[in-house]
């Protein structure tokens, strides 16, 4: 078996100088990728040779190994109450999000968000020794402990920086290629002026407490989505921080609601508590398909919409769509959220995979979960197959007037959403 060739290095001399005999991680870590291009989060050789390459465990030592390579989040930091700081993200949308970035070797790449210094490690392997990689972090140490993780693995030509990154960093653009490894609510001028012509941005932007990855194309002026998943990170801090609000859906039991601030949110708090009412739409998702475009839909339809979370997977007798970004609507006292049941109907055009439903609580619920379970019944008739919701970014108070099926305005952007035929 060949072993993955990255930046013109073999896998022993990226990290594992001292992990040779460690069989264990070894393996682990071939499994993990396995399991993601079986999964269709790896699709290239590219992003699964680098992250054969790259040894995760080296990042967060404090973790056991299993706990290295599982398809999960690790949480680094922590701040007085409890709450997470830093993080080594999901493999699976580490390699998503590096998919949508297409890099290729002798890119110049700017990194939002330092983390553990894992993803810059992998982004180094990608670009090669002719290309480059800066990380901003605003936190100092999450800069000192990215800086010291990949000086330990041999990544020493990365660049680590503490810096806003609202601000970017000036000195090494214009760059191939931006990568936001922070929840986002906006497009910060920088990131527009930094970015090359023919460049791509690829950034968790949320939208109504929705959050997706989208991975725009720069030409023109204009950034356009070549590709949107759905996501779920931490929230920018610094100059462009944006406060959002979280809310408890359950009396005892960690499941949450995740909305803006201008979203009237305190309807939702212990109205899963109370009986519900669920309507079964007919819509199918096949699986493996990604709901991204749902989510978007719905966020963009309704005003109070944004995200429901249950860590544990405890929701009730429902199964969420999606355990930490499911999409759910606040309407008064009426809350309504995206469900779903296992559909073995073979004989589906679509095939077996999940029903989609929507479950309504609270005075007004069942009419609620009725107006969104009509959402999915437009968005499965006009925005499947080869059709897609398609962002298109503008500078505020740059180029036309912005028109679409959906508009949304943001403080240094607008965004036009309409729909387009996949390319």
């Amino acid at each position: 078996m060949r072993r993955p060739r990255v930046g013109g290095r073999t896998l022993e001399h990226v990290g594992d100088r001292t992990d040779t005999v460690c069989q264990e991680a070894r393996w682990r870590r071939a499994s993990l990728v396995d399991k993601l291009r079986e999964r269709g989060s790896i699709r290239s050789a590219a992003v699964g040779d680098a992250m054969l390459a790259v040894p995760r465990h080296r990042f967060v030592p404090e973790a056991p190994l299993r706990a290295a390579y599982a398809d999960d989040v690790f949480v680094t930091k922590r701040n007085n109450e409890g709450d997470a700081l830093s993080s080594a993200s999901q493999p699976a949308i580490v390699a998503e999000m590096l998919e949508q970035l297409d890099v290729a070797p002798g890119h110049r790449v700017l990194e939002i968000g330092a983390g553990t210094g894992y993803n810059a490690a992998l982004l180094d392997a990608l670009v090669g020794p002719r290309g480059s990689v800066t990380a901003v972090d605003l936190d100092a140490d999450t800069v000192k402990r990215a800086r010291e993780a990949l000086d330990a693995v041999g990544c020493e030509r990365v660049r680590v920086v503490q810096a806003d990154g609202e601000a970017g960093f000036a000195e090494g653009a214009p760059y191939d290629r931006i990568i936001v490894t922070v929840g986002t609510w906006d497009l910060p001028p920088a990131w527009w002026d930094q970015l090359a012509e023919g460049g791509r941005l690829v950034a968790p932007l949320q939208i109504r407490g929705s959050e997706h990855s989208v991975a725009f194309d720069y030409t023109g002026g204009v950034l356009r989505s070549r590709s949107v998943i759905t996501c779920g990170f931490m929230p920018m801090r610094g100059i462009g921080s944006h406060e959002s609000q979280a809310v408890e859906l359950s009396e005892g039991r960690i499941i949450a609601f995740h909305a803006d601030k201008e979203v009237e949110a305190a309807g939702a708090r212990g109205v899963l508590d109370e009986r519900g009412t669920t309507v079964w739409t007919g819509v199918r998702i096949a699986p493996g398909e990604d709901t991204a475009q749902l989510s978007l839909w719905l966020a963009c339809a309704f005003s109070g919409c944004g995200r429901m979370s249950a860590p544990f997977g405890d929701h009730g007798k429902l199964r969420l769509m999606l355990r930490w970004a499911n999409p759910a609507v606040v309407d008064g006292g009426a809350f309504a959220y995206v469900a779903c049941r296992r559909d073995g109907d073979a004989d589906d055009v679509r095939g077996s995979g999940i029903e989609v439903g929507v479950r309504g609580h609270g005075p007004g619920g069942e009419a609620l979960a009725e107006r969104v379970a009509a959402q999915v019944a437009v968005w499965n008739r006009e925005c499947r197959g080869d059709v897609r919701l398609q962002i298109e970014a503008y500078r505020s108070g740059v180029g036309p007037t912005v028109e679409g099926r959906f508009v949304v305005p943001k403080r240094h952007s607008r965004l036009a959403i309409r729909l387009a035929r996949s390319s």
